[in-house]
């Protein structure tokens, strides 16, 4: 077994590559998975908002329906 340091991986990004230490190219791969993953669940959250504020309006605007006809009934 050898004592000395592996040399850097090549890292290939969109192309661009060079060498860079192992560490810092997983701690970048980390960072990137990280900011990923809270960009498609920012816009997964966005969206639910969306559709529960269409709900809302729209069980609003029934309730709101709801008690015109009734005060209509009882005229």
């Amino acid at each position: 077994m050898s004592l000395t340091t592996p040399p850097p991986p090549l890292v290939y990004v969109i192309h661009a590559h060079g060498h860079v230490p192992l560490r810092v190219a997983l701690l970048l791969a980390a960072v990137a998975g990280i900011l990923l993953t809270a960009l498609a669940g920012s816009a997964r959250i966005m969206q639910l908002r969306a559709a529960a504020r269409k709900h809302r309006r729209a069980d609003h605007r029934a309730v709101k329906a709801e008690a015109k006809d009734s005060s209509k009934a009882r005229r």
